[in-house]
């Protein structure tokens, strides 16, 4: 592994006084610019980019399925008079094609993340994160271009040509690397202390533009779907040039070669005061290292079990969230509610979780460590940790609730729990290396990629079997959700802080 910057002025230091700057200064010399930039330029521009690949697909994703009905529709022989849908549109055959068109899209979706997730990983970590995140908004750019040419040339190619665009990923892996990417590059900017209100405040950006995508999107669908479908991928299209502009930040890439050049200085200036092979000296140096790579290996084994705990946490959690996309089917059916009526729990939760990521999580985070004096990582554990109890508990609510009061206050406690996911991420990215960031964020989109995929058909078969059974059992995917934060939670129980300590 290449030496720190901290280990550097020392092995470099030259036996006399040197007459102007030594090499030696300049890795350091450019942390503190790399470090000023964030704030100023580096973040907003982060934040800007991922937010507007995240707008303009939420703005695109109610207009595709209007699009996608009025193919079918026309297929089946319903005239939609010109994209206005008909109530023909609304027919068994025509919304079981439509299913079924989206649900084989969303898995085909996944398989270039799962397939590929790991090799980009280990190439972000060599040739840096710009490229990769480059290649990553590319791939999806060219995915949501084809679904369009596809669209437009219904009457030559059959909709189901879209399960094949999602091969464009493989240009680099799909939204799940974009936005491991993003993480990596913001761990690499800001300092372990304020990392999670960073992420907090990236995570409410992200919902801030889906809360607002789908308003405009239905207001300009009045016009045709068209309109908005074309206005998000321009969107997308800036945010894909605005990474065109970010520097590197990978510290490995960035400082290698002054790393070479110090290790090289390093040797030459050590070369003749080495000990003998038989030498005191040696034989000291020798036993001492062997110590050291003895107790380094048991620090890594326990890095690893964190790691493991971590993503495994990630997996179950994702698992668990899918069940909201029930949110509006289910109290719909459960309580006789009108589409619209349930709707408003989307924006009921999506307000509340803006308020825990901007003002309450911060302000948690920042009592925690001025009056418990606990350390940036501590905090992010016990964050952590509470969050996902009270996923646990307001996922447990929704599920044996019979009355729409109890369901109501159940979703509002899952919202403030939703930090839970921001709050994993920085505690991960702080008990890693640097030059691991890259391979962890990818592992965590993995493993959010598997939980997107499974979770489909498992928590649609709950649904299922909760509706035929009817009354407590109506509940059966949150029941399961719930089932799932409770491991979750137990996981994170078992996540230890090696380098601080027992945790108290």
């Amino acid at each position: 592994m290449a030496p720190q910057l901290s280990e550097l002025p020392p092995e470099c230091e030259p036996l006399l006084p040197p007459s102007g700057p030594s090499d030696c200064d300049q890795p350091t010399a450019r942390v503190p610019r790399l470090r000023a930039d964030p704030q100023r330029f580096l973040l907003p521009l982060i934040f800007a980019s991922v937010v507007a690949a995240d707008f303009g697909n939420y703005l695109s994703y109610a207009p595709h399925i209007a699009i996608f009905e009025s193919i079918i529709c026309r297929r089946f022989g319903a005239d939609s008079h010109a994209l206005e849908v008909g109530a023909g549109c609304k027919s068994p055959e025509v919304q079981a094609e439509l299913a079924l068109v989206n649900g084989w899209k969303d898995m085909f979706d996944q398989l270039p993340g799962i397939l590929l997730a790991l090799p980009y990983g280990f190439l972000a970590d060599r040739v840096g994160r710009k490229p990769i995140l480059l290649f990553s908004l590319t791939g999806l750019l060219m995915e949501e271009l084809a679904i369009r040419v596809v669209c437009w040339c219904n009457t030559v190619l059959p909709l189901r040509t879209v399960w094949v665009t999602p091969i464009f990923q493989l240009v680099g892996w799909g939204p799940q690397l974009s936005t491991a990417m993003a993480y990596a590059m913001i761990t690499d900017l800001v300092p372990v202390s304020n990392r999670a209100s960073v992420f907090f405040l990236m995570a409410a950006a992200v919902l801030l533009g889906e809360i607002l995508a789908t308003p405009l999107s239905a207001f300009l669908m009045s016009w045709s779907p068209w309109v908005p479908s074309l206005l998000g991928v321009a969107i997308q299209s800036l945010g894909l040039l605005g990474t065109t502009f970010l520097p590197e930040t990978n510290p490995q890439k960035t400082l290698h070669a002054e790393e070479r050049e110090g290790e090289g200085n390093h040797n030459d200036a050590t070369a003749h005061f080495a000990p003998t092979r038989d030498s005191p000296g040696r034989l000291l140096t020798t036993t001492l290292r062997k110590l050291w790579d003895q107790a380094r290996s048991f620090t890594v084994n326990a890095r690893c079990l964190n790691l493991i705990c971590i993503v495994c946490s990630f997996l179950l959690a994702s698992i668990g969230r899918q069940a909201l996309q029930l949110i509006i089917q289910y109290a719909s059916r459960r309580f006789s509610w009108s589409i619209a009526g349930a709707s408003y729990l989307i924006t009921v939760k999506g307000l509340i979780n803006l308020l825990t990521l901007l003002v309450l999580l911060p302000k948690l985070s920042d009592w925690l460590h001025r009056h418990m004096s606990f350390s940036p990582v501590l905090t992010d554990l016990r964050v952590v940790q509470w969050s996902a109890w009270i996923l646990t508990l307001g996922m447990a609510l929704m599920a044996i609730a019979s009355q729409p009061p109890l369901y109501v206050f159940g979703v509002c406690l899952l919202a403030f729990g939703w930090g839970f996911y921001s709050a994993l991420r920085s505690l991960a990215t702080a008990l890693v290396l640097p030059s691991q960031v890259g391979v962890l964020n990818t592992a965590i989109g993995l493993s959010q990629s598997i939980g997107s995929m499974v979770s489909g058909p498992i928590l649609a078969a709950a649904f299922q079997r909760g509706v035929h059974q009817d009354g407590f059992w109506m509940g059966l995917p949150y029941l399961l959700a719930a089932v799932l934060f409770f491991f979750a939670s137990c996981l994170t129980s078992v996540v230890r802080i090696i380098d601080e300590g027992p945790i108290p």
